[in-house]
């Protein structure tokens, strides 16, 4: 297994941060490619953000509480190629 950080995206060249809005999944869950996760809320809009990886995700990140772009809020844990 391979443990893939997942990290605030920046989503607008002036974004400094986003809040997590909800998680789409639960801690623990299988996750898909592309499968939307979680809601991120900048300071123009609320977007949904897709998983970049499959695999077993470990919820890091609080609904709620804002992260600086590139701050892990998961670890999805994909199995062996």
């Amino acid at each position: 297994m391979a443990k893939m950080t997942l990290k605030v995206p920046k989503a607008a060249v002036s974004m400094q941060e986003g809040t997590i809005v909800k998680w789409l999944v639960a801690d623990g869950a299988e996750v898909a490619l592309g499968q939307i996760i979680y809601e991120l809320e900048t300071e123009k809009t609320t977007m949904e953000v897709e998983s970049p990886f499959a695999g077993t995700i470990k919820i890091l990140g609080q609904v709620g509480t804002a992260y600086k772009v590139g701050h892990p809020i998961a670890e999805i844990h994909t199995p062996a190629a």
